[in-house]
């Protein structure tokens, strides 16, 4: 489900005309703002004709969203959304268990949509989708996908710059609150933003941090094993043979990138050492931007003769990797007979030469059941300790770099 925090409206009524998919739709009319909070439900009547079934349906959805906190009931008055004024007036505003306890089936994934021409088998973020929502229908509970949004170029979406995503994730931070969310699958982009807000989500419901931790926030986070996988590539290439590796990287504060470079430094520099093995260290700063037409660094140290440049080369993740071939070929060198290159993902499986790209794949519909059975979990025990889950990832093998890690 993917919906505008901005624009709510209900959904059509549900082919099944049970009891539970009512009380689902009516759920989504809550949840997305259409029955405000404190506002009265239709009547038992206007409800059975505006979903086509009977009365004792509506009765009967109503019963269990109830019993969900959902909804509360005053002697001769409809059904009112959201809990009793004075319920909330007298609640400890630090129980984080009271707040679990009402908290609805709904869950937050707060995270760009996303993707490119050249990936394949669905985005990143659509399988990490995928997996939240397998995940949750199991037990009970809907995802409902918040999108960051982000500027349109041709078909395809691309990242918001740091001040729209601080400010739209902001938003859906507190459009979750506000409607009281049961839980919130997050996935930081503006990282240096919104910590306050972070840090109150945290507080008052469940929280899952995805691929990025932020600063003083103790919270459940799912990501995967950088500092090994680029380890054991870095490690498996120095096998073959290679001697002059380069890492080409963005200058990023957060742990993703910064455990992806200090696993190169690791092989590079082995302890105990390995003196038949000694590698030159080679990181190659990029711009944030892969489009962007000046490369200074890549392009002095590829452009050094034969026996000084790099044969190898480790790419922070798969579009890197792209915008370094592409470079390469402009320079005139090929891939792989000049320069051995891998990526990070495994969201774009070859490059625009037709070259099978090799790359790390991160388990991204593991990352998406594991985030939602860490949530659940906390659901229900809310004082359980917050847990950091990293996965592993696998190397997947294609023409741009033959390695057997």
């Amino acid at each position: 489900m993917r919906i505008d925090a901005s624009h709510p409206r209900p959904s059509a009524a549900p082919a099944a005309r049970t009891s539970e998919g009512i009380a689902e739709t009516l759920r989504e009319r809550i949840q997305t703002g259409f029955y405000k909070a404190q506002s009265s439900l239709p009547s038992e009547r206007d409800l059975s004709e505006d979903l086509h079934v009977h009365r004792r349906v509506i009765r009967k959805a109503i019963d269990d969203l109830a019993q969900e906190g959902l909804v509360y009931r005053r002697p001769n008055c409809r059904p009112i959304v959201g809990q009793p004024i004075a319920e909330e007036v007298h609640r400890p505003a630090a129980s984080t268990a009271s707040s679990t306890k009402r908290s609805s089936k709904f869950v937050a994934l707060i995270m760009w949509h996303g993707g490119g021409p050249l990936e394949s088998a669905g985005t990143a973020q659509s399988r990490i989708f995928w997996g939240v929502n397998h995940a949750l229908a199991k037990v009970g509970h809907h995802a409902v996908f918040l999108d960051l949004g982000g500027e349109t170029v041709g078909s395809y979406e691309v990242i918001g710059s740091a001040e729209d995503n601080a400010k739209r994730e902001a938003e859906h931070l507190q459009y979750a609150m506000d409607r009281k969310f049961g839980g919130v699958i997050f996935y930081p982009y503006a990282y240096m933003s919104n910590h306050g807000l972070i840090r109150e989500v945290s507080r008052r419901m469940p929280l899952v941090l995805l691929d990025r931790k932020i600063p003083g926030i103790q919270t459940n986070f799912v990501g995967v094993a950088n500092h090994q996988a680029i380890r054991d590539m870095t490690t498996a290439l120095i096998r073959q043979g290679h001697r002059r590796i380069a890492y080409v990287t963005r200058w990023e504060p957060i742990n993703s990138v910064q455990d992806r470079l200090q696993g190169y430094l690791n092989a590079i520099y082995p302890n105990p050492p390995d003196p038949e093995a000694i590698v030159q260290e080679m990181i190659l700063p990029v711009p944030l931007d892969n489009d962007a037409t000046s490369w200074p660094v890549v392009d002095a140290v590829f452009g050094l003769p034969a026996h000084q440049r790099p044969t190898a080369a480790i790419c922070v993740n798969d579009y890197t990797a792209v915008a370094l071939a592409e470079r390469l070929e402009r320079m005139g060198l090929s891939v792989p007979g000049d320069v051995a290159l891998t990526g990070f993902d495994n969201i774009i499986p070859a490059l625009p030469n037709g070259t099978g790209l090799t790359s790390m794949a991160q388990p991204f519909e593991e990352i998406g059941r594991v985030a939602a059975e860490l949530l659940d979990r906390q659901m229900h025990e809310p004082s359980r300790a917050r847990e950091e889950i990293e996965l592993p990832v696998r190397v997947v093998v294609r023409g741009s770099a033959f390695v057997a890690p």
